[in-house]
């Protein structure tokens, strides 16, 4: 089980709480400003470093308290271990079994958690870099060494465009030829991790959506048919105007096509939705795979733009799949799960937990 137990001190309306999860699926119902994202909040926080409804994690201090700490146990390896998250006006400390990390990035490893909220739609809607969030997120859990090569591949993005701007051709040439080594191995590591999650989203499409001809179309971020060295040798005078490396993974994108035709421009905001949880379960059940009992998903908001069949198609995947889950809803959905031994039932209320009920 990948959280067994989670602690919340100062976050938001949340004064102290403690939640003991259940294995798989588990609801937290309540009204609307109970605490219940909050709680979701907390999680993401364990896995992540920061939160997913602030640009400034500190925001969600709970009123006149100087800091928050989340604390949780979870699995690593199949032994339990121990994180911790404490967020101040201005600073962030991260533990790990005690031990002080120095990048969220340990964090991230440590704990996967996926989330999806309403504003999931945006993903394929929205900007682009989005999208290069989700995948190299999956690439990281999978590539051990990306974090490093996306480093590499930023300096060298970062050094490039100064020599641009301080029109230095031998600079140019030097960085040039770092940044199509390095951009070279993010673009084929991002597509072999698309390839890899195909087949999955594939089947997650069909049992959300019943759409079977559905592909995850890859750009790595210039002109298909060439390489990334030939791209940036075309585009180098226009660079040398803009001041600006113009092409390469920094602007890749993906899009989801069904029967040839881009996904976002037919299907409804329901339907996009569904079809971005697909996406996000498609990499749940690809990182299950490899780390059994370590992922956690967390569904904002369940009956937001979903109706009732469309709720039971998920209900039904996360069931299946067995991924320990967290779905927030509100009291008035408490009929999800009626009946349900595989769920896990607690009740939020003023900032405070109740259950399992």
């Amino acid at each position: 089980m990948a959280l067994t137990k989670l602690e919340i001190g100062n976050l938001r309306n949340i004064e102290h709480a403690v939640l003991r999860p259940g294995q798989g699926l588990n609801f937290l119902c309540g009204d609307n400003g109970s605490g219940k994202t909050s709680v979701l909040e907390s999680i993401y926080l364990l896995g992540r470093g920061r939160s997913f409804r602030s640009v400034h994690s500190h925001h969600a201090i709970r009123f006149e308290q100087a800091a928050l700490t989340v604390c949780g146990r979870i699995t690593i390896d199949g032994r339990n271990a121990v994180v911790g998250v404490q967020i101040g006006r201005n600073e962030r400390q991260i533990r790990l079994d005690g031990i002080r990390c120095e990048s969220s990035s340990q964090l991230v490893k440590a704990f996967p958690v996926l989330l999806v909220q309403p504003a999931s739609g945006m993903l394929l809607e929205g900007p682009p870099k989005y999208r290069r969030q989700l995948l190299d997120w999956g690439v990281f859990h999978v590539e051990h060494g990306y974090v490093e090569l996306w480093r590499r591949f930023s300096r060298a993005l970062d050094q490039r465009n100064a020599a641009l701007r301080s029109q230095s051709p031998k600079a140019v040439a030097t960085w040039s030829a770092e940044l199509a080594r390095c951009g070279t191995m993010v673009a084929e590591a991002r597509l072999a991790y698309a390839e890899r999650i195909g087949s999955l989203f594939k089947e997650m499409t069909v049992h959300l959506l019943g759409i079977e001809d559905v592909d995850l179309v890859l750009a790595p971020g210039w002109k298909g048919g060439e390489s990334y060295a030939e791209a940036l040798d075309r585009t180098l005078d226009r660079d040398l105007r803009q001041g600006y490396t113009e092409s390469g993974p920094h602007k890749a994108d993906f899009s989801i096509v069904i029967q040839g035709r881009p996904a976002k421009d037919f299907l409804s905001r329901g339907q996009l939705k569904l079809l971005a949880l697909a996406l996000s379960l498609a990499q749940g059940v690809a990182l299950e795979v490899s780390r059994p009992g370590e992922v956690c998903l967390l569904v904002d908001d369940f009956s937001s733009e979903l109706d009732r069949r469309n709720q039971g198609r998920l209900l039904g995947v996360l069931r299946e799949l067995g991924t320990q889950s967290f779905v927030t809803m509100t009291s008035r959905a408490r009929w999800l799960g009626k009946g349900d031994n595989t769920a896990t039932m607690f009740h939020v209320e003023q900032g405070r937990i109740f259950g399992p009920t």
